[in-house]
């Protein structure tokens, strides 16, 4: 119990803090407005980061969580 509510915090603090993106057209954005946003959220507001800077939509977002 206390590792799953261990790894709980850890996932939630890496989902809240900034982070760096790569577009599909290699511009690195620096990702800060995602606080209290579920993955899917995310992951939609990632394409529309990607849309703004490349102008076309991403396959796919791969998220790695540490």
């Amino acid at each position: 119990m206390k590792k799953t509510l261990l790894l709980t915090a850890l996932f939630i603090a890496g989902v809240v803090s900034a982070f760096p993106f790569r577009t599909s057209c290699g511009t690195v954005v620096n990702v800060t407005q995602t606080q209290g946003y579920s993955m899917e959220q995310i992951t939609n507001f990632l394409e529309y980061v990607n849309y703004n800077e490349c102008g076309t939509r991403p396959k796919g977002i791969t998220l790695y969580i540490h």
